[in-house]
């Protein structure tokens, strides 16, 4: 176990993981089966970030759950009402759903928020924080919408992605990362970017694919 959880080598699995992300939903036949990995592979990021953050301690514990349950139940109310986001539906590729929402999209949440705090320590002490995490947090949604729509995570019933997907995007992760400065929670991780610049690789190389050929053969 020790082993497996050294340092050097879940880097190497984290860069391996989404490589071959890259290609396994590029090539078609396999995109089924890494549309059932998806959600375990959210999963795993979230596990690993965990267990390398510094300092563990009941008041991190208590404010990770709290993100990824915001992020959950904004999700839910956005899917079920459109009070939220927009008008858009989940589909199968996240996993097991409660009330039309995938489990796993708390999770998202959670490890984004986690990411870009990680690696913006450098600033969390300053008035500005939120609003630079936030929009971080809109940016990597603007990267990975068209992915997650292709590839069966989300839609968007055939619609132009609305504005206000992006302008509740911005204020709910604002909020949360003024919840992080508030409480003036530490995180600290050592694989937290490389973790997320990988997310990048990955939806920026899926998304310059998906408008090729390639996608199609």
């Amino acid at each position: 176990m020790k082993v497996l959880l050294n340092e050097q080598v879940v880097k190497i699995i984290i860069v391996v993981w989404y490589l071959v992300g890259v290609a396994g939903f590029l090539i078609q036949p396999l995109r089924p089966l890494f549309q059932i990995l998806t959600p375990y592979g959210m999963v795993m990021a979230a596990v690993l970030l965990l267990y390398f953050h510094e300092p563990k301690n009941l008041k991190s514990w208590i404010v990770f759950l709290g993100i990824a349950l915001v992020g959950f139940f904004a999700e839910l109310i956005g899917v079920n009402t459109q009070l939220l986001f927009g008008q858009y539906e989940y589909g199968n590729a996240l996993g097991f759903k409660l009330w039309n929402t995938p489990l796993t999209i708390g999770i998202n949440w959670l490890v984004l928020v986690y990411c870009i705090s990680a690696l913006a320590r450098n600033i969390r002490d300053n008035w500005y924080f939120p609003l630079v995490g936030a929009a971080a947090m809109v940016t990597f949604d603007w990267l990975m919408e068209p992915v997650a729509i292709a590839t069966g995570m989300w839609s968007w019933g055939g619609q132009p992605i609305p504005v206000k997907n992006y302008t509740d995007w911005f204020l709910i992760s604002g909020f949360l990362f003024l919840f992080i400065r508030i409480l003036k929670v530490e995180i600290n991780n050592r694989i937290a970017g490389l973790l997320f610049a990988m997310q990048v690789v990955f939806f920026l190389a899926l998304n310059l694919l998906i408008r090729t050929p390639l996608w199609d053969y």
